[in-house]
């Protein structure tokens, strides 16, 4: 059962790192080197931050219920302190501060892990399961 995940895993990784356009050099690799499960009970939140020393940081939802709490990243420019007006609304996702991810059931979310990122409070009823994971560059 794990090692079919591990697999699954496996083969998105190697295709984030190559969305990414990661240069992992010759006998450079991705290797999952971490692999938990979030029980997130109705309106619970999760505080934004980063997964120090990996490369990659992803999350599978196994329960998604209606009004569970989103994934929003953060623009990284922002704790730089640059004076910058306010985006409007209709601004491209690239060009927003945040961006918000919705879970749903079965949905995979692959990201780089210096990306500071958060769950926000939901108004679900029941509680959100998913599973999150780090690859390292081995």
């Amino acid at each position: 059962m794990f090692g079919d995940l591990k697999r699954r895993l496996d083969r998105h990784a190697a295709r984030a790192a190559t969305a990414f356009a990661f240069d992992l050099g010759p006998r450079g690799r991705l290797r999952l080197d971490s692999l938990w499960v979030n029980v997130l009970k109705p309106g619970a939140a999760h505080s934004g931050h980063i997964h120090p020393h990996a490369v990659l940081s992803g999350t599978v939802y196994v329960v998604a219920p209606r009004g569970a709490g989103a994934l929003r990243f953060e623009d990284p420019r922002l704790p730089l302190m640059m004076a910058a007006p306010p985006r409007r609304a209709d601004a491209a996702p690239s060009q927003q501060r945040f961006v918000s991810i919705q879970p749903a059931e079965g949905d995979l979310v692959i990201w780089e892990s210096w990306l500071r990122h958060e769950v926000l409070a939901g108004t679900a009823r029941s509680p959100r399961l998913s599973l999150s994971f780090n690859y390292a560059w081995a």
